[in-house]
């Protein structure tokens, strides 16, 4: 049986984005970036919503 994963950035105060879609609170560093990378190579499909669609389509 596969898993389903949730993967959600959220702020120690509970937010997910700023005023007028501000993600900069989020700080990816190269070793955040490396293990992000490393985990989502490993799977088979991603659902994702319209906004992250078009952030990562761009």
């Amino acid at each position: 049986m596969r898993k389903i994963v949730l993967w959600m950035s959220v702020s120690i105060d509970g937010f997910f984005e700023g005023p007028a879609r501000d993600i900069s609170c989020h700080l990816v560093d190269e070793e955040l970036h490396s293990y992000v990378n490393d985990e989502l190579r490993s799977m088979g499909a991603f659902l994702e919503g319209r906004v992250t669609h078009e952030l990562m389509a761009a």
